[in-house]
């Protein structure tokens, strides 16, 4: 009976003939059987773009933009999926290429795809480039999102406009599935002629077919670490950055700013009277105010500025290669922007009802690195002294009259 089964698959595996006798053109069912991986076979070096290149392919949503400081390095997951799929297929080439999140954000139909990790033959040319999403092997894929094998790829195809896949002869056979990231098609993992010589089969169609949930969960729960290290960075009210990550943040501008002889300045806010919101409105009224004086500085600082809220109505802000006069100039920027703002109860359900709070203003002290601090000292003094000129000049404008700007005084 087994001998029996063995030959009725064999014979379903056969090609299928023509009338005149010739195989025909290769096909792309899915094979009903689920079969083991074939034995690890070394892939080679696998090369992959910077941990920060890789980062921002995977900023699928306007909300996630801050994951471009995330510092759990992709790279390394991504190396793991080129080894597995290997594993699964063994290939003499192969890559991974993605869409750019901002492109697909900006509403482009057709975003190119980029080869974030590949091995094989010249792989070190391939790497980085970019390719249509609308056309060929790697476009059908893209936009059907659905797993498929060739036996021959069109002369235009543009796998075949580099180097790595035109060089010597032609691929013999390609295969590739979809690259998913939680429901979205971002993406095709593509592998280049079998190392066994023969082209891929429906076997292999499975196989990676399988491998593909396998990568999508992955990289899923490689983003949901990635998300949970960012959400540990952030207050949970604003949303800005929280006290302990501004530490970290101020001591890497810090030593950047050594490393290149750049400058550096601090800004610390503080409302003015914001505890008289609290007592006459509630601290709903409270808190809905702090996420909207969160949500002001964020859209007004510079592209550059690291925002964090210090605690209660504090916030600060690190301004990266800024000189004095340009703090200066944010703080006023920043300043002017929160005192015309009007705010509203947000208990109140109608507009016309609607019960402005008391005029909600800020005092704005502003430190520079290089203007303010004495060459000296480790860099844990430096941090300290910085923020506590800044904190200072905060409390000279509030006793000077509030809804005001102060520069520090230097170190002596």
């Amino acid at each position: 009976m087994a001998d029996f089964d063995l030959k009725a698959k064999r014979e379903r595996e056969k090609p299928a003939r023509t009338n005149a006798g010739e195989a025909a053109a290769p096909l792309t069912p899915l094979f009903d059987d689920v079969s083991i991986p074939n034995p690890a076979v070394e892939p080679g070096p696998i090369l992959t773009l910077s941990a920060e290149e890789i980062t921002r392919f995977f900023v699928r949503s306007r909300r996630d933009q801050d994951t471009e400081r995330w510092d759990v390095r992709l790279d390394a997951a991504l190396r793991e999926i080129l080894e597995r799929a290997n594993d699964f297929v063994p290939s003499e080439a192969g890559g991974i290429l993605l869409d750019d999140p901002r492109a697909t954000l900006a509403g482009v139909r057709s975003p190119r795809l980029t080869f974030i990790a590949v091995y094989g033959p010249d792989s070190a040319q391939l790497l980085g480039k970019r390719i249509s999403s609308d056309r060929g092997f790697t476009g059908r894929i893209y936009r059907t999102g659905l797993p498929y094998r060739s036996d021959h790829l069109e002369a235009d195809d543009p796998l075949l406009e580099f180097p790595s896949r035109s060089s010597g002869t032609a691929p013999a056979s390609v295969i590739g599935v979809p690259v998913l990231v939680g429901d979205s098609i971002c993406g095709v993992l593509e592998l280049t002629n079998r190392r066994s010589g023969s082209p891929y089969s429906a076997r292999d169609n499975e196989l990676l077919r399988i491998f593909a949930a396998y990568m999508s969960s992955s990289i899923q729960n490689a983003l949901d670490a990635l998300r949970a290290r960012a959400l540990a960075r952030l207050d949970h009210l604003t949303g800005l950055f929280n006290s302990r990550y501004f530490h970290v943040r101020l001591q890497d501008e810090i030593a950047h700013a050594d490393h290149n002889g750049t400058d550096l300045s601090l800004l610390f806010i503080d409302l003015d009277y914001f505890k008289a919101i609290n007592d006459h409105f509630g601290h709903v009224a409270g808190s809905w105010t702090l996420r909207e004086v969160a949500r002001l500085l964020a859209e007004n600082a510079p592209p550059a500025t690291v925002l964090a809220r210090y605690g209660g109505d504090e916030f600060v802000a690190i301004l990266p290669g800024a000189d004095l006069q340009r703090a200066t100039q944010t703080a006023e920027l920043l300043r002017r922007v929160i005192e015309e703002a009007t705010f509203f109860d947000a208990d109140t359900e109608a507009v016309e009802t609607a019960q402005p709070l008391p005029g909600v203003r800020a005092s704005i002290g502003v430190a520079s690195y290089r203007d303010h601090l004495a060459p000296s000292g480790n860099q844990r003094r430096r941090e300290n002294l910085l923020l506590r000129l800044a904190d200072t000049a905060m409390y000279r404008a509030k006793a000077n009259g509030r809804n005001r700007i102060e520069v520090a005084e230097a170190e002596d």
